[in-house]
């Protein structure tokens, strides 16, 4: 099955690159638009810590609608989850207005529903439209012709080398197989937001590149041809990598999922069961084909299958277990870090084979939805994890099948959502809530989650406070309040237990979690928000010396004050403190602090733009502050500020002409010594960090470059 699946995704790259350079060579020059990069800054208040890669999605997809609005009049449920802006509630509102009234004639007219305020309608308007029915009977040979094409290619270098990029004493090579240098290579075209392809090659600093273990060149490879709505027929249809969604992810979510924070009316999971997928995220896609087919005017019906080699790390069978004794191999993991640098990480390269096919029946109507889902995964070698308590009841297995349903439906001004999940050891799991809209100024959401620790799923990503789809049961309540034109104040509350261990938590434990935030706005100049977050976690006393671990309530607290004002229609400045506590009933009381200011210079009628940031900061691991950080287009930056110490970076982006656009990066870390680190981040007298990452002194940089072409 290995060299087959190879083979046929070998084939399939080379007809997808094929496809793209004979069709689009020599064909029209269409210039990119931007998209405000403030616009997936919100979406991120609060979830700093997901994974970077995810956000390529999203920024595409706000591009392509920026490029071609999302017309009212003719707009699916579908199209409305892919412009990620709006949140169920607003979505079936719009559908029960457009209902009665017909058409619209303006986009003013959303003013007219409910829980459309001013904000989201200014937030949303670059990316809508109201206009007749357009012609869609265009061939699929034309939709690659007349496509617009980008040629992005990047590189990025760390001056200062760690440890494992140098052979040391009595070693015969260095720690780490390749060179620093991250490169990448992508070739993304899309017409209009029907069909989208792109072929995608990263090499990771650290990683080989055309030797050793990656002979072939770089280290990841994908390529995709993805069509949306080409007939009323064909919802969809997925060619090489591609993203999977069902539900509110139980069993099966990939790309980007909201979580808690500043978005509290966005908590649900829906969206379009097959997308396309072109971020540089290793681990979360699906390779092979899918298909939506749409049955009658509200009943379609998904399919995919997927075959591709995944990282693991395997081991020969010595166990007792009756069930596994036929097997000579087995994996204790599958790794998730996409990193193939290190001897250890090249063993557990592609070692395992991976079989995922599914579907999914769903009924849409305006009001309401109801779908049945389903997955099956095959390992070429059973997973089989190690005998700690903590692992008592995770899967165990070569197959896992899971199935479940998912509805929505909306009663006057209450939309109900949910989903309720079946493994194939009979464990139900299940993630049940409500958007209520009290009237235009007063909205709430209510998610609750039963996540039994015997529920077994691969691809879960559902609402939770961890990141593994089971060992939870919580309780979520968020509120919105637009208080007038000016002021908006959100809150949330969220409460949870886990009713048995996790790693390093040697009893079941709870956690709670408050979030306010106050915002002021002054038309489109001027914003301060003031936000307040307190979470109480359980976890494994620290420095215990008793034969018994046990357990102490860790409470942090982060309180911010941000301000940003454009001063002028070329500069803002953004300035954002931050405070960060932590304590726990074994250790003294750890304070922190972050403190900067942002600088962005984006004139309109000269070619060189650029942003900037000076950061101070002081904080141990426990009190480290997470911040977004403006990055060259298409590369996200969310990195915590731990040690002690002053960070600067500085973008330019410099267009000579409206095809090309030529933009670098320079940052520097700057920690001082005199504050030592016991956790984490570890920060010696000599250099920052340990083992193969140490770097002698107290100074990080980098250099990032990266060119782009569209035509």
């Amino acid at each position: 099955m290995h060299m087959l699946g190879k083979k046929m995704f070998n084939y399939l790259l080379v007809i997808i690159f094929t496809i793209i350079v004979t069709i689009s060579w020599g064909q029209q020059n269409v210039d990119y638009p931007d998209v405000d990069i403030l616009v997936i800054e919100d979406l991120l208040q609060g979830n700093e810590d997901i994974d970077a890669g995810d956000l390529i999605f999203v920024f595409e997809s706000l591009q392509g609608f920026a490029q071609n609005p999302l017309n009212l009049n003719t707009a699916t449920i579908s199209d409305f989850e892919d412009l990620f802006l709006l949140n169920q509630l607003q979505i079936q509102e719009f559908f029960i207005y457009k209902k009665k009234v017909g058409n619209l004639i303006s986009i003013y007219e959303l003013q007219a529903i409910p829980s459309f305020d001013l904000k989201t309608i200014r937030i949303i308007t670059p990316f809508i439209e109201v206009s007749g029915e357009k012609d869609y009977q265009k061939s699929i040979v034309s939709m690659f012709a007349e496509s617009n094409r980008t040629l992005q290619m990047k590189w990025m270098r760390p001056i200062e080398l760690e440890q494992g990029f140098i052979t040391q004493p009595n070693a015969e090579k260095p720690a780490f197989e390749g060179s620093p240098d991250k490169l990448l290579l992508r070739l993304r075209g899309r017409f209009e937001n029907r069909l989208s392809y792109g072929f995608t090659a990263e090499k990771d600093d650290s990683e080989a590149f055309f030797r050793g273990s990656n002979k072939h060149g770089f280290d990841f490879y994908s390529a995709h041809i993805f069509l949306k709505d080409y007939t009323s027929q064909l919802k969809s249809l997925a060619l090489g990598d591609f993203s999977v969604s069902m539900g509110q992810g139980l069993i099966a979510y990939s790309g980007f999922s909201g979580g808690k924070g500043s978005e509290v009316l966005k908590v649900d999971r829906n969206r379009r069961s097959l997308r396309h997928f072109s971020s540089l995220n290793e681990i979360l896609f699906f390779r092979g084909i899918g298909a939506t087919i749409g049955l009658t005017e509200n009943l379609e019906v998904t399919a995919f299958g997927s075959y591709r080699k995944v990282d693991g790390n395997i081991f020969e069978n010595d166990s007792t277990d009756v069930d596994f004794e036929e097997y000579e191999i087995l994996t204790s993991s599958l790794q998730t870090s996409g990193y193939h640098a290190t001897d250890g990480e090249i063993q557990d390269e592609k070692k395992i084979g991976l079989l995922q096919t599914g579907g999914k029946i769903k009924f849409q109507k305006n009001t309401w939805h109801l779908a049945i889902n389903s997955i099956y995964h095959k390992l070429d070698k059973p997973l089989y994890k190690s005998d700690q308590p903590y692992n008592q009841f995770t899967f165990r297995g070569d197959k896992l099948f899971n199935a479940s349903i998912d509805y929505g439906f909306l009663i006057e001004n209450f939309k109900f959502f949910g989903e309720i999940a079946t493994s194939q050891n009979g464990s139900v799991a299940s993630v049940n809530g409500v958007y209520i809209s009290f009237d235009r100024r007063v909205s709430m959401s209510i998610l609750y989650r039963h996540l039994p620790a015997n529920f077994h799923a691969l691809n879960a990503r559902p609402f939770a406070e961890t990141s593994q789809g089971s060992n939870e049961n919580g309780l979520f309540l968020g509120l919105q309040l637009n208080l007038n034109k000016n002021w908006d104040w959100r809150f949330y509350f969220d409460t949870w237990k886990h009713p048995w261990l996790r790693f390093n938590v040697d009893a079941p434990s709870r956690g709670i979690e408050y979030f306010s935030r106050l915002t002021y706005k002054r038309k489109r100049r001027m914003g301060i928000y003031l936000q307040f977050k307190n979470e109480i976690k359980q976890r494994n006393a620290p420095r215990n010396e008793t034969p018994i671990d046990f357990l102490t309530d860790n409470t942090r607290t982060q309180f911010r004050i941000h301000i940003s004002n454009k001063i002028s229609k070329t500069v803002e400045l953004r300035t954002r403190v931050e405070w960060s506590f932590f304590d726990n009933a074994v250790e003294n009381l750890k304070k922190g602090y972050m403190i900067y200011q942002d600088i962005v210079f984006k004139p309109s009628d000269f070619p060189l733009s650029l942003t900037s940031r000076y950061a101070i900061f002081d904080n141990e691991y426990d009190t480290r502050i997470y911040a977004y950080e403006n990055d060259l287009l298409y590369t996200f930056s969310i990195p915590a500020y731990s040690g002690r110490g002053s960070r600067f970076y500085v973008n330019f982006r410099y267009k000579p002409h409206p095809k090309w656009s030529i933009e670098a990066r320079y940052e520097r870390t700057f920690l001082n010594f005199e504050k030592q680190i016991e956790n984490g981040f570890l920060i010696t007298p000599n250099g920052i960090g340990n083992g193969a990452s140490f770097i002698e002194g107290n100074v990080r940089s980098a250099f990032d470059l990266q060119i782009q072409y569209q035509f």
